[in-house]
């Protein structure tokens, strides 16, 4: 009797569970066959619809970017992971806008829905706004203006599993538009997500991107998306009001490096002439994958955030002054029934970027009606 219930048990817990890990195996499916037919395509930026990857969220942004094992009912961090949606998020509206260089700005917002037979539903709408440029001939002669912008929608759903299992998907309509060029994409991220509420873990695999041009700028080229598997891990201390957390990029891509052949040219035997390439650091291959950053909770209203991003230090310092490129930080505050969050990212030694994301309970901010109590009858008395 006691074997047939632990028999009966185990099918239980492994039927309970299947459905995440089926999940995660056609992840990593997806992405083998990715990388079979993207990957080497994609080194030194040749994808298109790059806004994909800008990090819209002030809290993302000032860790790092790219963070997404952060489960505790934020709605910024949907887009990065569509599995921590839940219904902690129910009527949640967020919205972020970014100051990038050269007069480059871009934004997000984003609203979250529960229903009950349905599920968790979210839906965004992130925008990238390059701004005026002057267009000209090849000899220079003036001949007006023109713009370039991108933009994307996303619906978002997502369902637990059991306790601790989640999973979840966005479906991406892409357009972009650059002077009269014009495309049109479809992409779809998913994910899986691990959260133990009690001792504070969580594990998260994404694949985003998965998808392809519609209609290409030019008739006949199509280009690759943005193509990433990123594996993220958090965790937040018991007896400290401090998470940690650290996602590991690109896993479908084991050398993130980029080699500019006019700076780094290949050494020629001076007497053979024989080509000898420059061998790869494996130790720098490997931390260009990682993404570090904490943040810290004060009386429960003030969080304290920074980053560091190894891959964004390596590719855009200087090497006589590479300053404090690839750190962020930022500062949350929660006001009343919002909650304000502050970003300051450096890629350049130029200077760095600004963004700035609200987030409300649109549910808090609509009063409940009343509800009146039936007054008791009275029971006639004699006359």
């Amino acid at each position: 009797m006691t074997w047939a219930i632990s028999m009966s048990a185990r099918r239980y817990t492994a039927h309970k569970y299947s459905f995440p890990l089926r999940l995660m195996r056609a992840i990593l499916i997806l992405l083998f066959f990715s990388f079979s037919l993207q990957t080497f395509a994609q080194l030194g930026g040749s994808s298109t619809y790059s806004f994909l990857d800008m990090p819209f969220s002030a809290r993302n942004a000032a860790m790092g970017g790219d963070q997404i094992a952060i489960k505790d009912g934020d709605l910024d961090m949907l887009y990065m992971n569509p599995s921590i949606l839940d219904s902690s998020m129910h009527m949640y509206l967020a919205t972020d806008f970014t100051n990038f260089y050269g007069d480059i700005n871009y934004g997000y917002i984003g609203y979250a829905h529960t229903l009950e037979k349905v599920g968790n539903m979210g839906f965004g709408v992130m925008y990238a706004n390059y701004g005026d440029f002057t267009r000209a001939d090849v000899n220079g002669t003036i001949q007006g203006n023109f713009s370039a912008n991108e933009t994307m929608f996303h619906a978002t759903y997502a369902r637990g599993f059991g306790k601790f299992f989640s999973t979840g998907a966005n479906l991406k309509l892409i357009y972009s538009q650059l002077a009269e060029y014009n495309s049109f994409g479809v992409a779809v991220d998913l994910a899986a997500t691990f959260h133990h509420p009690k001792s504070n873990v969580t594990v998260s695999l994404v694949a985003r991107n998965l998808g392809s041009q519609l209609k290409p700028y030019v008739a006949g080229q199509y280009e690759p998306l943005p193509l990433s598997l990123d594996l993220g891990v958090s965790h937040k201390l018991k007896y400290l009001p401090l998470r940690l957390s650290m996602t590991i990029v690109d896993l479908q891509r084991p050398n993130l490096a980029y080699r500019d052949p006019t700076n780094s040219p290949p050494d020629v035997d001076p007497l053979t002439g024989e080509v000898t390439e420059q061998k790869i650091n494996i130790g720098d291959a490997i931390m260009r994958h990682f993404i570090f950053s904490t943040e810290l909770t004060i009386a429960r209203r003030i969080m304290v955030r920074a980053g560091y991003n190894y891959g964004r230090r390596q590719e855009f310092k200087l090497a006589s002054r590479p300053g404090t490129v690839g750190f962020s930080w930022g500062l949350g505050i929660k006001v009343n029934r919002f909650v304000f969050s502050y970003s300051r990212a450096t890629y350049h030694q130029a200077g760095g970027t600004n963004q700035i994301s609200i987030m409300t309970n649109l549910g808090k901010h609509v009063k409940a009606p009343k509800r009146v109590k039936k007054s008791k009858k009275e029971k006639p008395t004699d006359g």
